[in-house]
């Protein structure tokens, strides 16, 4: 007899699949369990149920509040990003940074200059910014910071003509300024005199008008240069009101001087042409850093530097044009000029040590304003085209190597390169202290400043171009009281010259013996009176002049020779 079978166990179902939307539930479990805590704060607080109308109008309120929070957040960080606080947080900038804080543009936002206008425009600055970013974060930045790309920047019209009215520049010739600055010779006494210059608007004291320093952006101007920052032009197309093109052609260019289409022609497809702008004079206008002479200059006008002390000058434009590693090695070749007077000067370093302290001060809070020795910056780092006192500016065309082109062929006639193309020839006096280092309008009443600055039309005979050199023969005094010379000019105007060294040289054996006439004057500090660098740069290869020599050096002279002053390097770094 069998025995009954127990009760059999069921067989296991298998499992169900899940339910659906089980899977996302178990996806999103982190996620509920992150944001539970608010949810359990969220439901102690009072509030209508959130499917009723007054829930919804709730949440509306909630959501729209916090998106509109998240707006004006987004557009204070966008608006924050376009600031100097923002650019200057990284330490490759500070360079800049410094510069800016110097410029007269120093309340005008980067962006301004920086960005194109409209969503192209910020697309673009973003996603630059972010290789930037990128670039820092893994040290692959240059030091120094390459400048920008000119040709890269916003058009002028949205930047520099938003501001300024090129009506207002070129209308009447445009503007008269008068720049006065006062400059402390590199000699024992520090001699303090004042350069005033007269910057020539159109039409301005010559009877056949002057065009004016604006006239490069009233008036079509091209260049072609091989160089990115067009610190060399080859040549310059300008197109006349009637149509016609004048070419100039720079000489160094020129391979057969009675057909030069070929030349042209190569520049032009070799090359990168483009049409002169603001930028291309004014390229340091937002960051430009101030020499080491015109830095101490205004450091002594102010006071902080005591031009009673022997040499101060010239040495210390020599310490604050030193390449140093560090800070701390600047600043320990600064404190080297107490040194200095320790032992030349024992006696001053005595009775004036307080001031040698404060000029030693000084000059480190100088040295940290123009140069960044972590980014291998100086003054000397980034080329200023306006002007020609640091760099080639102006020479870049006007270095009277730039020759017209006639019916494919070189004539002898260049881009005009005097000294009164743009302004009138700078007058030096000993009134330095009367004034402050300062550009002011001609109208202010400096009278007795200006008294020498010629700028009345010229007399017929000052137009030859040979007067410099004949004017002799109708004056033979440098007092031209009683003379018809007193109309226009005084006994200094003369003196501006004749006390220069550069009356010395006698030009008439210069074409084949210049090397000697120039010794038998003392040497090539009379040269630079009139001349520049680029002048002899035209046939010599190697360096004649150098303008930006250590002050303080002289050049070779033969014993017995008279020492002639530096006027013609300061005259000319300093206008």
């Amino acid at each position: 007899m069998t025995e009954p079978a127990g009760p059999t166990k069921p067989a296991e179902a298998p499992d169900a699949p899940p339910a659906s939307g089980a899977g996302p539930k178990r996806r999103f479990r982190h996620v509920r369990a992150f944001f539970a805590p608010v949810g359990r704060i969220l439901h102690k607080i009072p509030h209508p149920p959130w499917r009723s109308k007054r829930g919804i109008f709730l949440l509306f309120v909630l959501f729209g509040g916090f998106g509109a929070a998240a707006t004006m957040g987004g557009v204070a960080a966008v608006g924050f990003s376009e600031t100097p606080g923002f650019c200057g947080m990284c330490h490759t900038m500070d360079p800049e940074l410094k510069a800016y804080a110097m410029s007269p543009h120093k309340d005008v936002t980067c962006a301004e200059c920086h960005v194109e206008p409209g969503a192209a425009g910020f697309i673009k600055a973003k996603v630059n910014g972010t290789k930037q970013l990128f670039d820092i974060i893994t040290g692959q930045f240059p030091t120094p910071i390459e400048p920008p790309d000119h040709a890269k920047l916003p058009a002028v019209k949205d930047t520099c003509l938003k501001c300024h009215s090129l009506e207002g520049l070129t209308a009447n010739g445009g503007p008269v300024k008068l720049v006065l600055r006062p400059r402390y010779l590199p000699d024992k006494a520090n001699t303090q005199e004042t350069v005033a210059v007269m910057l020539r608007p159109g039409g301005l004291g010559d009877s056949s008008g002057v065009l004016g320093v604006h006239w490069h952006v009233a008036q079509k101007v091209t260049y072609t240069t091989s160089d990115i920052r067009s610190a060399k032009i080859d040549l310059v197309e300008i197109t006349e009101k009637d149509g016609t093109i004048k070419q100039y052609i720079s000489g160094k260019q020129v391979a057969v001087s009675t057909d030069v289409k070929t030349d042209v022609d190569r520049l032009k497809s070799n090359e990168t042409t483009r049409r002169m702008d603001c930028i291309d004079c004014h390229n340091r206008i937002g960051h430009g850093i101030p020499s080491p002479d015109q830095t101490v200059d205004e450091a002594m006008s102010a006071g902080k530097i005591n031009a009673a002390l022997p040499f101060v000058k010239r040495e210390s434009v020599a310490l604050l044009n030193g390449n140093y590693p560090t800070l701390q090695a600047a600043d320990t070749a600064i404190e080297g000029l107490k040194k200095t007077y320790e032992t030349k000067y024992p006696l001053v370093a005595k009775a004036q040590s307080g001031q040698v302290t404060a000029a030693i001060d000084e000059l480190k809070s100088e040295y940290r304003l123009i140069a960044t020795p972590a980014m291998k910056v100086q003054a000397k780092t980034y080329p200023d085209n306006l002007g020609h006192q640091t760099s080639l500016g102006c020479f870049r065309c006007h270095d009277g190597g730039h020759y017209l082109v006639v019916k494919g062929k070189v004539s002898a006639q260049t881009i005009p390169s005097e000294c009164s193309t743009c302004h009138t020839f700078p007058q030096v006096s000993g009134s330095a202290s009367k004034y402050p280092l300062v550009s002011k309008p001609a109208s202010s009443s400096l009278a007795s400043a200006i008294a020498n600055i010629p700028i009345g039309a010229k007399p017929a005979d000052h137009k030859d171009k040979l007067y410099v050199f004949s004017h002799k023969n109708s004056t033979t005094s440098v007092e031209p009281t009683g003379t018809s010379c007193a109309a226009c000019h005084t006994r200094s105007y003369c003196e501006n010259c004749h006390d220069s060294g550069a009356i010395k040289v006698k030009h008439d054996s210069m074409l084949y013996n210049h090397a000697n006439a120039a010794v038998a004057a003392g040497g090539t500090q009379a040269c630079n009176y009139c001349h520049q660098p680029i002048s002899c740069a035209q046939c010599h290869k190697g360096p004649v002049l150098d303008n930006s020599a250590a002050p303080g050096k002289t050049s070779t002279a033969p014993k017995g020779s008279a020492t002639v002053p530096q006027v013609a390097i300061k005259l000319r770094s300093t206008q």
